[in-house]
This record gives structure tokens, C-alpha cells and sequence, in this order.
């Protein structure tokens, strides 16, 4: 660890002590990066201005307790702090570490000849600390995709058989439908043709209190009516028939193996899904172009464009507007999905990726949707983008390659 490097800030209202351990740390190179400050609000002043890379730190000072600092929402680095007393003992000592510190020293002399190979020791510690919190956060996250990767398996499945068990009563229905229309026009055929027949060999007794039997009973509306109602619920079963279609598209197993796809079918399979969670909330409008196909994994990409929908219309209150275009730009295709939702602020833009990061309340997020669309994304070569602003909504840009060609390793890590 290179000391000379460094930018230390030492805390020590004792001019004497604040001095010798300048002076060891001058001996050992450390010229030009040493602060020194006495007391806790200089220390919050100096940590505001430019947090330094460590902090030494007496443990009484005028103003308060170094201890304090150790929690301090104004220590945001975050940095090490090395702290030092003239009265130590063991339980100080623990309150010490136990608050975060990264090192606890009494003051001696020679403890202050020793400062530097003292913080150079420490600063080792502290370098494999977050080497360690690095690859756990790692660890964590790749967990967490495992855990929704699982998952969403495992909604597959479930889908899959949902679908299968739908599918037999409402192939029947539908055929009892198309039955029931035709039997309908035969029906009213027939009661045409008795009209008629009626008409010509009654009596006027006769036909009067049959024109009063069908304004009671209103028959023109029932016929009317009675034919709509069908329409009605064929044109439902079928719509059910295509959610059913996509269920078991989408919880088909992906192959290893992109394959060239139409996007275009992937998007609209898609909204089939998830029209029901955007239509009261936001009117979709789409703007598909012409496409080529696109060698992908069409399920994976169905899952990245049903995210960022959900996300969408998760972010408009009343009733606003989703916009979804697809056009091909050079050798890529664009998916664009736009709302005038309530957008994403400047401060959370850069942390959205971030697994288990969500703006969302409690219950309606996992915070990992983006983060698997972004890996998604990645894996397929492309990119997925994002521009927002809390007055103006929110786009979310996802750009593939047309071709593998520069996403070679799509089938090695899917």
C-alpha cells in the first residue's frame, strides 16, 4: 500500500500528537496529502469537501466522540478510520470496532513512530475487506438471478399446464359457439318463413295478437341482440384461445440455440400477456415497422419487453399513454418503449440496473426485472437503454443485433 498516494485526514486536538504523527508520516513520504483538523464538525466540513482515503482519528474530542462519526450519515466514502486514545482498554477497544472502526491504537510514542506501518498494515485489511464485500455483493446478485431465473421457470411450468387444462374446455365452447350461431340463423330463418306463412292464411284476429305477442317480447331486439351476444362471445373465446396460445408459448423451454425470430410476433404475443395490466391505466399505441428477422431467443426477449410494459404502466397514475415502436436501424433493431409516466430521478437513473433496487412500494417490486432484462439484453450483444425525466416520462431503448455476429457467446451463457 502506497502511502504517499494517499489523502489522510487526521482529527486530533492535541497539537503535539497531531504533529508527531505528521512527522512520521512526512518521514515515510507522505508530504503533501495529510489534513489536519480538531474537532468533529472539522471533520464533517472536511468529508463534505473531499472525502479523504483514510482517517485518523482521536477518540475524544472537543465536540464529541469519534465513535459518532463511525455512523455519521456524513461518512458516505466509504473510507477506513483508524482510532486512537491515550486511555485505552479492552472494552473501548471493542465499541471501537464494533462502531466500524477499522483499527484501534493507544497512543504511546511509540505508536506514533509506527503510524505508517501501522495504516499500511490497516489499509491491507481494509483492501481485502472490500475485495470480500465486492465478490459477496457479487455472489448475492448472481444468486438472486438464479432465484428469478427459477422462478420464472417454475411460472413456466405452472403457465404451461394452466394453458393445457384451458385449452380442451374452451376449444369445446368455441365450437359450441360456432354450432349455436348457425343453429340461431336457421332459427330465425325459420321464424321469417313462418310470418310469412301466417301473414297469408290468418285471420286479422290472428296476425294482430301475433304483432302484440312480438312487441311484448320485443323480437326484433332479441334477434338483433341474440346475434351481437354471439359475436360477443366468440370473439371472447378466441381472444382466449390466443392468451392461451401465448401462455404456452411463453413458458415453452428456450433452447440453447438462438434461431432468427420475428420480433414482431414476439412483441404482439407479448401484449397479449400483459394487456390487461396496461389497458386501464394507458392507452398502447404501436408502431411496428417492417423487420427483419433477428437471431435471438425469442422467450427471453418476450421477457425483457414484458418488463419494461409492467414498468411502464406501473409509473403512470390515472391515465396516461405507453408507446412501443420497433424499426430497424443499420444493423440493428430498436425496440422503443416510451410513457408519460411520473419518469425516474437523477439520482436513482444510474442505480435502476442495480439488483434489488426498485422505486416501487413495497410488494409491487423485487427490484430485479431490470437487472435480468439488462443481462438479457447483453447476452444477445445489444444494449438496453434508458431516458427519463420526472416532468416528461420515461423511454427505455432496446437495441439487438441483427445477427449473432457480435454476440458470439449468446448460446455458451444462456
Amino acid at each position: 500500500m502506497d502511502l504517499t498516494q494517499m489523502n489522510i485526514l487526521i482529527v486530533e486536538d492535541d497539537e503535539a500528537h497531531a504533529s508527531a504523527i505528521k512527522r512520521t508520516l512526512s518521514k515515510a513520504g507522505v508530504i503533501s496529502g495529510v489534513r489536519i483538523v480538531s474537532s468533529l464538525q472539522e471533520f464533517h466540513a472536511q468529508v463534505a469537501q473531499t472525502p479523504p482515503d483514510v482517517a485518523i482519528m482521536d477518540l475524544n474530542l472537543p465536540d464529541g466522540r469519534a465513535v459518532e462519526a463511525l455512523t455519521s450519515p456524513a461518512v458516505d466514502g466509504p473510507f477506513p478510520i483508524l482510532l486512537m486514545t491515550s486511555y485505552g482498554n479492552e472494552q473501548v477497544a471493542v465499541e471501537a470496532i464494533k462502531g466500524g472502526a477499522l483499527d484501534y491504537v493507544v497512543k504511546s510514542p511509540e505508536a506514533f513512530s509506527s503510524i505508517a506501518t501501522t495504516l499500511e498494515r490497516a489499509m491491507r485489511e481494509w483492501r481485502l475487506l472490500q475485495d470480500k464485500k465486492h465478490v459477496e455483493k457479487q455472489l448475492q446478485e448472481s444468486q438472486a438471478q438464479v432465484v428469478q431465473q427459477e422462478k420464472m421457470a417454475a411460472i413456466g411450468l405452472l403457465a404451461a399446464g394452466v394453458a393445457h387444462e384451458i385449452n380442451n374446455p374452451i376449444g369445446f365452447i368455441t365450437s359450441n359457439l360456432n354450432t349455436l350461431v348457425k343453429y340461431t340463423d336457421k332459427l330465425i330463418q325459420l321464424i321469417e318463413f313462418q310470418d310469412r306463412i301466417i301473414e297469408k292464411c290468418s285471420d286479422e284476429d290472428d296476425r294482430s295478437a301475433l304483432a302484440d305477442m312480438k312487441q311484448q317480447i320485443r323480437i326484433e331486439y332479441l334477434v338483433s341482440d341474440l346475434r351481437e351476444l354471439l359475436a360477443e362471445s366468440l370473439d371472447g373465446s378466441r381472444r382466449v384461445s390466443k392468451i392461451v396460445q401465448d401462455l404456452q408459448t411463453f413458458s415453452r423451454a428456450d433452447t440453447s440455440e438462438a434461431l432468427p425470430s420475428d420480433l414482431k410476433e414476439t412483441i404482439m404475443r407479448t401484449i397479449n400477456m400483459v394487456r390487461n395490466e396496461i389497458k386501464y391505466v394507458a392507452e398502447l399505441e404501436l408502431r411496428l415497422e417492417d423487420l427483419p428477422p433477428v437471431v435471438c431467443q425469442p422467450q427471453q426477449i418476450g421477457q425483457v419487453i414484458m418488463n419494461l410494459l409492467m414498468n411502464a404502466a406501473h409509473s403512470i397514475e390515472g391515465k396516461g399513454l405507453i408507446t412501443l415502436a420497433a424499426s430497424q436501424i443499420g444493423d440493428s433493431v430498436e425496440i422503443r418503449i416510451t410513457d408519460n409516466g411520473h419518469g425516474i430521478s437523477a439520482e436513482n437513473i444510474e442505480k435502476i440496473f442495480q439488483p434489488f433496487f426498485t422505486t416501487k412500494e413495497a410488494g409491487r417490486g423485487t427490484g430485479l426485472g431490470l437487472a435480468i432484462s439488462r443481462d438479457i439484453v447483453r447476452k444477445h450483444g445489444g444494449e438496453l437503454l434508458v431516458e427519463s425525466s420526472t416532468s416528461s416520462g420515461t423511454t427505455f431503448t432496446v437495441r439487438l443485433p441483427v445477427d449473432l455476429a457480435n454476440a458470439p457467446t449468446l448460446s455458451k451463457e444462456t
